[in-house]
């Protein structure tokens, strides 16, 4: 099999990490879109354009037995290393990163899990190990958390201070649960498709925030500015 250059260095790192031994003939990078598209009344199939879906980076190559061999690049470790690597990597659901340097070009430094391993022996060849892979880019998640303040039990010293203590009056604030007034109009999505509801001094709460021209969903209905808000707790 032959070998790109070694101008472009491919790394795998999952705990340590590892250049590949030889660098694959071709290297495929999907970088795919979730746009969605509706059915409107009187106007027919539209698009909306959406942030772009995980990227994928998949090839196939081989892990080499003969580590002496002129097209190995240097450093190259024995095939069961980079099967054992990747096969640890997926049974414990590893976040690793690839990293692909090119000279002279654009770099490629990604977060990713291992989504797809295979490997075969090749009949004459026993050495080597012969493998295709797939890595999907991995962005981080957290879930929103909500800090729960216990009131201090009745007739406790605590009790009674606070009950002396005059509270400062709290404004409220945009936030998923809050309950809020409407009035406008609504939209099908976050980025102000066509509207298809008015709003008139509407009593439902927020749903969902965003970093869009429409960030903010109310109820069941839709997608509205900020500006469109009456926040009431």
């Amino acid at each position: 099999m032959a070998a790109l250059k070694n101008s472009c260095s491919i790394y795998l790192k999952f705990g340590s990490r590892a250049k590949l031994p030889v660098n694959p003939e071709e290297l495929s990078i999907q970088r795919p879109t979730d746009n969605k598209t509706y059915d409107v009344l009187g106007v027919g199939q539209i698009i909306v354009p959406k942030k772009p879906a995980l990227k994928v980076i998949s090839w196939e190559g081989f892990f080499p037995g003969n580590l002496g061999a002129p097209y190995v690049n240097s450093g190259a470790k024995s095939p069961k290393y980079y099967v054992s690597l990747l096969e640890k990597a997926m049974k414990r659901k590893q976040v690793g990163r690839l990293i692909i340097s090119r000279s002279g070009l654009f770099d490629t430094n990604m977060k990713c899990i291992v989504s797809s391993f295979e490997t075969k022996d090749k009949g004459g060849e026993p050495e080597d190990i012969y493998y295709s892979v797939e890595l999907q880019e991995y962005r981080a998640y957290a879930p929103e958390t909500v800090s729960v303040v216990t009131a201090p039990a009745a007739g406790t010293a605590a009790a009674e201070a606070a009950a002396e203590t005059p509270r400062p009056v709290e404004t409220p604030v945009l936030r998923v649960g809050a309950a809020v007034i409407v009035n406008g109009d609504y939209c099908y999505d976050s980025f102000g498709s066509k509207p298809h509801g008015v709003a008139s001094n509407l009593s439902t709460t927020v749903t969902r925030i965003v970093q869009n021209p429409y960030p903010v969903h109310v109820g069941h209905y839709g997608w509205v500015q900020e500006s469109q808000l009456q926040i009431v707790g």
